[in-house]
């Protein structure tokens, strides 16, 4: 039954697992932002899914323009302003032109407003709370964005957030960095400041024998006791998610990048060797002799900088 497509989307994406049940997305309020801080709105998929969003002000722009905003009336259907365009949230976004925006990515389950996201956002924005606006948004399928969804239809997702941010809210790319955690890795080829990775994984079959919620409950990973069973599994995967590839072809394609790997070594979701097969993907796309794993962890081991408790880096 697991080689059903329907089946498969539930256990791969989680979508279904929202974990803000009782909560209204269309009010971020009730999830920690200042009255219209965050503005909830829609963004059209060029296949006509409509994908629910959040803009979020950060703190200082905000707090200067905090009588207008407080004033400011919304004029969607259920919270959703469906002239966002027309908002002072989106002027101060657009007509700023010292403002930066961080367009987050979620991993899967939840969603934009579920657990830690939101304390996410503004530990972001607080990095210059002048200039930097959070675009955050939920795929297809998760939240109250309509769809089902897919591995082409979440690079579709990708691609009309960052159109939006550069075509409607006309930021330029050296203006925006992609965050983005765990699936949210494979991101299309598209032009912008800086990419961030957090805790995602080397492709989806690997990850099918490791993963579980919070670190203790199963999705996949029961069939990877048998080898047999996991095998077919692996060949029927309606989604494949080789972010190791698709890292190394945006690497080999890209004029210039800044991407930067994060991953805690105590993750009990996913294990952080899916980061560090991203990083050896990554290195051997430039490196003029394709580097064996393990002359990869010796030239790791010899460039990188410890940092105690907090862990380390290597660039």
């Amino acid at each position: 039954m697991i080689t059903i497509p329907s089946l498969q989307a539930h256990a791969i994406y989680l979508h279904r697992v929202t974990l803000t049940w009782f909560r209204d997305l269309n009010v971020p309020e009730q999830f920690g932002f200042q009255h219209n801080q965050a503005i909830p709105f829609r963004i059209p998929a060029e296949d006509h899914v409509s994908l629910h969003a959040w803009q979020i002000l950060p703190l200082g722009v905000y707090r200067r323009n905090y009588e207008q905003l407080s004033d400011q009336k919304t004029t969607g259907i259920a919270g959703e302003d469906t002239n966002f365009t027309r908002t002072l949230n989106f002027r101060l976004l657009r007509d700023d032109p010292e403002a930066r925006t961080i367009i987050y990515m979620h991993g899967t389950s939840g969603t934009i407003a579920w657990g830690f996201r939101p304390d996410s956002y503004r530990a972001l924005y607080s990095g210059a709370p002048d200039k930097i606006h959070i675009l955050t948004f939920d795929y297809r399928g998760y939240g109250l964005s309509t769809g089902t969804p897919s591995e082409p239809g979440l690079l579709l997702d990708a691609v009309s957030i960052y159109d939006w941010a550069t075509k409607v809210a006309g930021i330029p790319p050296e203006r925006i960095v992609i965050f983005g955690q765990s699936l949210a890795a494979q991101v299309p080829p598209i032009s912008c400041a800086g990419l961030v990775i957090t805790s995602s994984f080397s492709d989806l079959a690997s990850l099918t024998a490791t993963y579980r919620i919070g670190g203790l409950v199963p999705v996949l990973s029961p069939v990877a006791k048998y080898p047999r069973l996991f095998h077919y599994l692996c060949r029927h995967l309606t989604s494949t998610w080789l972010n190791k590839d698709r890292i190394a072809e945006l690497i080999r394609t890209s004029d210039r990048y800044h991407i930067t790997l994060l991953h805690a070594e105590d993750d009990s979701d996913i294990p952080a060797q899916h980061t560090e097969s991203l990083y050896w993907h990554a290195v051997n796309a430039i490196s003029e002799n394709n580097l064996s794993s393990e002359a990869f962890e010796e030239e790791k081991e010899k460039r990188k900088t410890r940092l105690e408790e907090g862990g380390w880096f290597v660039e």
